[in-house]
């Protein structure tokens, strides 16, 4: 090569060549112009350029001969001579962007390799930082675009308030983000039981499956060999690349977003990418806000309507009882009913008759809340009718079955105990149609169960029941109640119990009918103090006098 007169720094004129070659095509590459440049200004005979790629080196200019160099050591920070090329390091602030290797060159001049390095360092450096600043541009304007399309499809799912609707609108604008071609939502119940599927396209993986299917918490699934491999554990051959991800709520899986076969602008299927992934991941994070809203929605309005209908039943309830006592001679009577958080079935009332008799019933249907109340207005109806025409307990009890048999709804039932007091002679007639035993206090101590005489009401056709009678000394109290009393429970899930309710009636001599009913009552409601009951507490109480 023809060798420099001195080692002295390159002259102005060296940088003005420099400049010069630099600007002189500008629309080839830069690594080809840096080599055509060093080329110039070093008199080589051959040059190549190594750029970073990732981990490794490779060779960045076109070459165009047939010279296939080696770098030596990519770590060295000064020019070192290897295997006939002078390698130069081109560094710039301190980093190294690329080696130049220069074959034919004077080694006895060290700061044309200098200036070399510097310039075209300099140069990859301001090239590099330049292009990080497009990419940071272009990823800028990306991610608002982004923002501004997951800003649009909120805005779409924040009135929705049904949920099929709002599955829909989410099924949908996920197929729309990702431009794929099929997907599948499914919504899970808090039991892990399918609340709502929907899908576009087909179905992509078995419902079955997805039942069961856990995906990484917040984590999108990309699989683009869904066609042979399985995504996340589940097989599906019905789509070849798909993308899935879980949606849930404080930790609360609500469902499953997949979506399948990318398409591209002319049509073919093409693999899903981490921006892909992203997008569906904070879509869903939306969508899953969105759903936990229309289900509390849900919630909120079968709450009102539940509790409409348990006003409405306490009302029909309230209605049916009586609003007084009757008056009868010869017997004392008392009666009351605590009604639960859960309307129940139960009902008591009075019947004044010929001769002075009384007559008294108590029943607890089976049900709770509106069907429950029309079962005992059904039964309340029954028994006003069909009183007068009865010739006997039993006679009554059949014709209520049979009316209930006729009109109450298939599988309702109830339990019952009726019974006739002749107050002059102290005898008491009764049925119990599967009622929980009645309890005769004695004037002088000892207690007495009135057993069940026959099944409930309304569960078997041509039942039969059987009457008993008793005889009641002045003084003598019997006590009807329905399993609310004894079947109370505290906060050690204990039941109140017969016992409990047997020691209440045998300190109960002294007291009136009235007082017996009250003390019980409020002893139960002492017993199960801060727990909710499931079942109305009802009692009835007549003494004969």
């Amino acid at each position: 090569m023809t060798s420099r007169a001195s080692a002295a720094p390159p002259s102005r004129g060296f940088w003005k060549t420099a400049a010069a070659l630099l600007h002189e095509d500008t629309r080839s590459p830069l690594t080809a112009r840096l080599a055509a440049a060093a080329t110039h200004l070093s008199g080589a005979s051959r040059c190549a350029i190594f750029l970073r790629d990732k981990e490794s080196w490779v060779r960045a200019d076109p070459g165009g001969d047939d010279w296939a160099p080696r770098l030596p050591d990519p770590a060295a920070r000064a020019a070192v001579r290897a295997e006939g090329a002078l390698w130069i390091p081109l560094e710039s602030e301190g980093e190294v962007h690329g080696f130049l290797g220069l074959e034919g060159v004077d080694e006895t001049e060290p700061e044309l390799g200098r200036s070399l390095g510097l310039l075209l360092g300099a140069l990859l450096g301001a090239n590099r930082f330049s292009r990080m600043v497009k990419d940071a541009g272009f990823e800028l304007k990306t991610r608002l675009l982004e923002l501004e399309s997951l800003y649009d499809l909120g805005l779409s799912l924040a009135g929705q308030l049904d949920l099929p609707s709002l599955a829909d609108e989410v099924l949908f604008r996920s197929i729309s983000l990702t431009d794929a071609r099929r997907g599948t939502l499914v919504l899970f119940q808090e039991s892990g039981e399918v609340l709502l599927e929907r899908n576009i396209g087909g179905e992509i993986l078995p419902t079955e499956a997805l039942a069961t299917w856990r995906l990484p918490e917040g984590e999108a699934v990309i699989n683009n060999a869904a066609a042979t491999a399985p995504t996340a554990g589940v097989r599906s051959a019905t789509c070849e690349k798909c993308l899935a991800i879980g949606i849930s709520v404080s930790g609360r899986r609500l469902g499953v977003l997949a979506v399948a076969d990318k398409e591209s602008r002319d049509g073919s299927v093409i693999d899903f990418t981490a921006t892909d992934a992203r997008l569906l991941s904070l879509f869903a994070n939306q969508a899953a806000a969105a759903i936990e809203t229309a289900r509390l929605h849900r919630e909120a309005i079968e709450k009102e309507r539940l509790d409409r209908e348990l006003e409405l039943a306490a009302a029909i309830q309230r209605e049916l009882l009586p609003h007084t006592l009757p008056i009868v001679a010869g017997v004392e009577v008392a009666a009351a009913s605590v009604p639960t958080r859960q309307v129940g079935g139960d009902y008591y009332d009075f019947f004044p008759l010929s001769r002075g008799r009384l007559g008294f019933l108590i029943a607890d249907v089976s049900g709770k809340g509106v069907p429950a109340a029309l079962l005992v207005s059904t039964v309340h109806a029954a028994v006003h009718l069909q009183i007068d025409l009865s010739e006997t307990i039993t006679d009554l009890v059949s014709r209520i079955d049979r009316h209930l048999q006729r009109y109450a709804a298939a599988r309702k039932f109830l339990t019952l105990f009726f019974g006739l007091i002749e107050p002059d002679t102290g005898l008491l007639r009764y049925v119990s149609a599967g009622h929980n035993p009645a309890l005769l206090l004695r004037r002088f101590g000892g207690i007495e169960r009135l057993d069940s005489t026959g099944v409930p009401v309304g569960i078997l056709p041509n039942a039969v029941w059987t009457e008993r009678t008793v005889a009641m000394e002045p003084g003598d109290l019997v006590c009807l109640y329905t399993d609310g009393v004894t079947e109370a429970v505290n906060e050690r899930e204990e039941e109140f119990g017969m016992e409990r309710l047997t020691r209440i009636l045998g300190g109960a001599s002294a007291m009136s009918a009235e007082q017996v009913c009250m003390e019980a009552l409020a002893q139960v409601a002492e017993f199960a103090r801060g727990m909710p009951q499931y079942d109305d507490q009802t009692m009835l109480v007549v003494r004969r006098t």
